[in-house]
């Protein structure tokens, strides 16, 4: 590839869940929870600065996912930054946040991204896809109670 690009895009997601925000969010920040709806981390350290790293191999490509814990407020937010790659070659540059409040039926989560595509290698259409199809699994774990109702570990 010759020609060097750079797509900017922000998208948010919100959706609401019949969970409690500090049962929400251990599904976020607890390691078994987090892989009965989001690939399993080889790596995991919930802790502002800690790190979340896998590497899953998908449509015939190696994706790997880095991610950074930048704020951490247990039961309301969590800031992070990440990097995909696939099959070794940097594809995007994300910050996100995930925003948990409480509501009368349970949790309303907010999911805002930012993210530099790099080259046409990634998109935000296929990005926003994907992380729609994430908090999809996270309601499905969630109903079918295999999201524990207890705080982060």
């Amino acid at each position: 590839m010759n020609e060097r690009s750079i797509q900017h895009s922000t998208f948010v997601i919100e959706r609401t869940y019949s969970a409690s925000p500090a049962r929400v969010f251990t599904a976020w920040a607890n390691p078994e929870a987090k892989a009965r709806w989001f690939p399993k981390a080889d790596e995991f350290d919930f802790r502002v600065g800690g790190r979340e790293f896998n590497s899953s191999e998908h449509a015939g490509a190696i994706f790997t996912y880095d991610a950074r814990y930048q704020d951490i407020v247990p039961g309301q937010r969590i800031a992070f930054t990440y990097t995909m790659d696939r099959n070794e070659m940097r594809i995007s540059i994300s910050v996100a946040t995930v925003e948990f409040r409480k509501i009368d039926t349970g949790t309303q989560l907010i999911y805002t991204e930012q993210g530099a595509y790099l080259d046409g290698l990634d998109n935000p259409e296929l990005r926003e896809h994907g992380t729609r199809q994430l908090l999809d699994a996270l309601d499905e774990a969630l109903q079918s109670g295999a999201i524990p109702a207890e705080t982060h570990s």
